[in-house]
């Protein structure tokens, strides 16, 4: 496809407009008055010419020998950007539009080969080691879920053992053996075990003081689903008062607003660009392993994304009813009270239910470094090797994080939807009064429970361990030596790489299967309304978990580093991607369908000539959102050996380096930053 330009003005002589792009890519474009283009094609040469720089010298990438001279072959590619850059500059002169094919051509191909190699891509891993991944799917389907008892020895029932055993059962023949639930599946979900009996047992005289009694002890997977419900309420409550700071049209209104709005804003940037599992690495030293760790990391980031998300509702609020208000004289109390909360209700409760489905899927990877939680069981399973207990749990994380989104998403369009106004002349019924105090009796018994269960301690919150106020210092205290600087430089690089690899390969793999989970395409008969089922439910069920816990898999296949790293955020690329077309797909004009379709076009002509030309602009959208979500998660999915910045900062922080862990944060901080920026402004310029 040709990308063109809106043509300008010619000026009366072009040398010196070529002249200047052969001496500087992009000037002649800028003296054209092409600024933006200019400036793209400047700094992009910039960056490629680095790159180039560093990656021959510190990965001898392209390196060719002509005679003495040492020098990579990946300049000639970099020459072509650059002519093609005059032959662009001379285009606009003549008033003629050019492509931008040929320049993302040649800049793709130095990125791509150096990303290549800078990742340790190797696909003949994928065969050489293919028998290790047999190993691991065979124990991701047959998880450790069922356990059968055969003469006094216990072993996993897989589901041909579990079939054997109902046949033989409807058929009347005897059994191999006794089955019962595994202990592996009860210790995720809970079980009823004899424990020691409680203070408020005791001082009932239910029980003795030295006594045990049954009592249901929660799973991994009820912790985690605590921790995330706490965190939600704790972040909801706090974000409240924050989002008001960090609105513009609020905080102007008074002297010396606007400096608060700037410093709001500034905090909960670089406090959303920090992953949660850094959040972690941080309160396990205030206040220690476990399920409060957690709730406190997840609380943390979800702070500053619900107080980006409020704010900018409210800067986006009707402002007739707040300057009635004004023009009254009422204060800026007042106005909040009455002209600003009745229009963010809505949306404020259908943020907070998304991020709660946002918490529920970090609650499930914050255990690899806060402990408590599924997250910390999986990491356990696994370092005994126990492959068959880690399937159990990706099952069970697969259905808890659906069935989330599924109640997330139908509460969100209940709130978001409109509804009719409700008759104030009708007395609020004795029914309704017990179903409303039914609903805030259970509300509170669950949040006492949920307490309880993430072991939450004010006291523990009040009182920080002794190594916490020099863990801050340190870690503001940013070493910014060149040996440090080259080192974490270098492994984001290797960070981004990955990213870009991962949505690519994620891509190109979902762009054909997008098709097939799209229902205004597949619902034609019966065959294709199973396959869009069936897409549908693959890519749910790949999108339910989280980045960290796929690199555990691909680890034991591929080993430690980028290449694991980076097909895991390709899973979860493919999955969001697939996703996302999907819904592109469906919401296209049906017209241009049934004019091809009247026309006699089979399927592949009504795809390439009603589909794709609707769907191509929603979906480089979708590609460089992608990028940008991907960069982020490839910051930590070093923890599980996926390589990249997040194994360097899990390694400053093992060593109690926390200055050298400082300058990590602080430049992922940076590159998120700026990718949140650069993503931005390539949407809105392509799309």
């Amino acid at each position: 496809m040709t990308i063109s330009e809106k043509t300008f003005g010619s000026s009366n002589n072009s040398a010196p407009s070529l002249f200047f792009s052969l001496i500087v890519p992009g000037l002649g474009q800028f003296l054209q008055k092409r600024r933006e283009r200019g400036l793209l094609i400047f700094l992009t040469t910039i960056i490629l010419v680095l790159l180039i720089q560093w990656s021959l010298k510190n990965q001898g990438i392209g390196k060719v020998s002509i005679g003495d001279i040492t020098t990579s072959w990946l300049w000639l590619p970099l020459i072509m950007f650059w002519i093609w850059n005059v032959l662009d500059a001379r285009a606009f002169v003549a008033n003629r539009t050019f492509t931008l094919l040929p320049g993302i051509l040649f800049a793709a191909i130095i990125i791509y080969v150096i990303a290549w190699q800078v990742t340790g891509i190797k696909l003949g891993r994928l065969v050489e080691r293919f028998n290790d991944a047999r190993i691991v799917a065979t124990n991701l389907l047959n998880p450790d879920v069922i356990t059968i008892s055969v003469q006094g020895q216990d072993k996993i029932c897989a589901w041909k053992c579990l079939y054997s055993y109902i046949s033989d059962k409807l058929a009347g023949r005897p059994t191999e053996g006794v089955i019962r639930l595994s202990k592996n599946l009860l210790d995720i979900l809970g079980a009823v075990k004899p424990v020691p009996a409680s203070r408020w047992r005791v001082g009932l005289d239910l029980a003795e003081p030295v006594s045990k009694v049954n009592t249901f002890v929660a799973g991994k997977m009820i912790e985690t689903i605590a921790m995330g419900l706490m965190a939600t309420l704790f972040s909801t409550i706090l974000a409240l008062p924050v989002s008001f700071l960090a609105a513009r049209n609020i905080m102007s209104r008074f002297s010396g607003g606007t400096a608060i709005y700037y410093g709001m804003r500034g905090i909960l940037n670089v406090v959303r660009a920090i992953d949660t599992i850094v959040w972690g690495l941080i309160v396990i030293v205030w206040v220690g392993l476990g399920g409060f760790a957690g709730v406190i990391a997840l609380t943390i980031h979800s702070v500053a994304a619900l107080g980006k998300l409020f704010s900018e509702e409210i800067e986006h609020i009707d402002p007739g009813p707040v300057e009635a208000l004004t023009a009254t004289g009422a204060n800026l109390i007042q106005t909040i009270r009455y002209a600003v909360i009745p229009q963010i209700v809505p949306s404020f409760l259908a943020y907070s239910l998304l991020r709660w489905d946002i918490n529920m899927r970090s609650a499930t990877v914050i255990g690899f470094v806060a402990g408590g939680g599924i997250g910390f069981f999986v990491v356990e399973t696994t370092r005994m090797g126990g492959y068959q207990q880690y399937a159990t749990a990706l099952w069970v994380v697969a259905i808890v994080i659906i069935l989330v989104d599924y109640i997330s998403a139908k509460w969100r369009e209940a709130i978001l939807r409109d509804q009719p106004q409700r008759d104030e002349s009708n007395r609020r019924t004795t029914l309704n009064t017990l179903r409303l105090a039914f609903y805030g009796i259970l509300g509170l018994v669950a949040f006492i429970y949920c307490w309880n269960l993430t072991e939450i301690s004010i006291r523990s919150l009040l009182h920080p361990g002794k190594n916490f106020g020099q863990l801050i210092l340190d870690f503001v205290s940013i070493d910014l030596t060149p040996k440090v600087l080259q080192v974490v430089i270098q492994q984001m690089l290797v960070t981004i790489f990955q990213a870009m690899l991962a949505t690519t390969l994620g891509a190109l793999v979902a762009l054909p299967f997008s098709f097939l989970a799209a229902k205004n395409l597949m619902g034609r008969n019966q065959l294709s309304t199973w396959l869009y089922y069936l897409a549908r439910g693959v890519l749910n069920i790949l999108r339910s978990i989280e980045a960290l816990l796929y690199v555990v898999i691909f680890v034991f296949w591929v080993g430690i580093g980028p290449f694991a790293g980076m097909l895991a955020l390709a899973v979860t690329s493919f999955a969001l991607i697939g996703k996302l077309f999907s819904e592109a797909i469906e919401n296209i004009d049906e017209g241009p369908i049934e004019a091809v379709t009247a026309a006699g076009a089979n399927r592949m002509q009504i795809i390439a000539y009603a589909v794709l030309p609707q769907i191509v602009p929603p979906f480089v959208s979708y590609l460089i959102y992608q990028w940008d979500i991907n960069v982020r998660m490839a910051t930590i999915i070093g923890f599980a050996g996926g390589g990249g910045i997040g194994l360097t900062l899990t390694t400053f922080f093992g060593s109690l380096q926390y200055h050298k862990a400082g300058t990590v944060v602080a430049i992922i901080v940076v590159v998120v930053a700026l990718m949140d920026f650069a993503s931005a402004k390539l949407r809105q310029a392509l799309i």
